[in-house]
């Protein structure tokens, strides 16, 4: 199960990432106050943890937001010591996001937590549900692979 679980979540939060935000938007609001960040906080570690180093227009972008609010948003995740700044090497106007080892343990705890609120949705499913539904995720997965090499 917690294969199927942690499959899930990967493959949402790289694929699809509005669903991904839709699935766990509950869990955003209740854990959030737990870090002491906000949801959209909490997305962009998220997001930075799952995609890595990321420039501030990607991040902009998959959070759906403002640049002047990422700007701040990133200033105060930087004071928290969740998050720091650095300059592009390979584009000097640019600045590269890097999540902190503080900042992955807020957003490693996270996916623990919606991992097992997620196991706790999936168990109710009987066996042959389970089936489909790793089959479903495994044939998007494959024609989503296929999609890229195109």
């Amino acid at each position: 199960m917690k294969c199927i679980v942690s499959n899930t979540i990967d493959f949402l939060s790289k694929t699809f990432p509005k669903i991904y935000s839709s699935l766990y938007l509950e869990y955003l609001k209740k854990y959030s106050v737990e870090y002491n960040v906000n949801k959209t906080q909490l997305r962009a570690l998220m997001f930075i943890k799952n995609y890595g180093n990321i420039s501030m227009t990607d991040l902009c972008s998959k959070l759906n937001i403002e640049k002047g609010s990422l700007t701040s948003m990133v200033d105060d995740l930087t004071e928290k010591g969740y998050v720091f700044r650095e300059r592009d090497l390979g584009d000097r106007r640019k600045y590269l996001i890097t999540i902190t080892e503080k900042g992955e343990e807020i957003a490693i705890d996270f996916i623990i937590k919606l991992s097992e609120k997620l196991e706790e949705k999936l168990s109710k499913l009987n066996e042959e549900d389970r089936k489909k539904y790793i089959e479903a995720i495994d044939t998007l997965q494959y024609i989503l692979s296929k999609e890229e090499l195109n």
